[in-house]
């Protein structure tokens, strides 16, 4: 409905009558970003809102204040057959390292993925038992969430996942602290690539390439619902863009190694 009406406004124009009612009475920041990611769509130049948030806030990670040239690439959903091979065989081919979040009843069903993504220097973390959506509420939801992950991961993976991501990024400050009494690090994004919404391979890619700072945490997926042509294609054109311009891709853990490693010199030349 919110992006039915932002388009309505988009195409309307700002100051025409039909363009303020589509607006009317969505001030919300969700409303807000539906409008502006309509216009993007419309005009084909990035939107200014780039995700959630930056550096750490109420216990969860969004990025890591950083001068190096590295970000950390992460990929919620899979594994999955149709798309987690082929994500896999193009961070190799860039020598890029990310991070992925995957859903514990897809693991169950391809343990050997995973196990693939850990023999080759990536990081997993924890995306929930079966990606409920728990918004602000949920508790004892979450808790069951994670007690069957707390089994699947150690069976499938020989590990225990050091790092949690909501489901949609929707949590409140009790389900943090819930997560993080479990011994997990609650990690959001900082860039949103946008690639569940974005239709076009090299739009989606121009999205990141355009957007990306040193330090970012790029929010990505690697679920059997998504365009496999359209997912690689801009997978591609984002590490080899990227990578032209000097980056350096690393797992969530290593990127906060490396904030925490220029601190300590910045600290230490003081």
């Amino acid at each position: 409905m919110r992006l039915r009406r932002a388009r309505r406004a988009a195409a309307a124009g700002w100051r025409t009558p039909a363009g303020r009612r589509a607006l009317a009475g969505r001030a919300t920041l969700a409303g807000a970003t539906a409008v502006l990611f309509a216009l993007w769509l419309a005009a084909g130049s990035p939107p200014s809102l780039r995700g959630p948030g930056t550096g750490t806030r109420g216990g969860v990670l969004f990025s890591v204040p950083l001068e190096a040239k590295a970000v950390a690439l992460t990929f919620d959903d899979g594994p999955s057959e149709n798309l987690t091979p082929a994500v896999l065989d193009l961070l190799k081919r860039y020598s890029a390292r990310a991070t992925f979040f995957p859903i514990g009843r897809e693991l169950e069903r391809h343990p050997e993925l995973a196990r693939r993504a850990l023999e080759e220097g990536h990081e997993i973390g924890c995306h929930t038992y079966s990606h409920v959506y728990l918004g602000g509420r949920g508790e004892a939801r979450l808790k069951a969430e994670l007690d069957r992950c707390d089994e699947v991961f150690p069976r499938t993976l020989g590990i225990r996942p050091d790092l949690f991501r909501f489901p949609g990024l929707s949590y409140s400050d009790a389900l943090v602290r819930l997560v993080s009494g479990r011994g997990y690090a609650v990690v959001s994004c900082s860039l949103d690539s946008y690639d569940w919404r974005i239709k076009d391979a090299r739009q989606l890619a121009r999205r990141v390439t355009s957007l990306v700072r040193p330090g970012d945490i790029v929010l990505m997926h690697d679920g059997d619902w998504l365009d496999r042509n359209r997912q690689l294609e801009a997978l591609d054109l984002i590490l080899k863009t990227l990578q032209q311009q000097g980056y350096e891709f690393l797992t969530v853990s290593e990127l906060v190694r490396r904030g925490l490693g220029e601190a300590l010199e910045r600290g230490s030349g003081e």
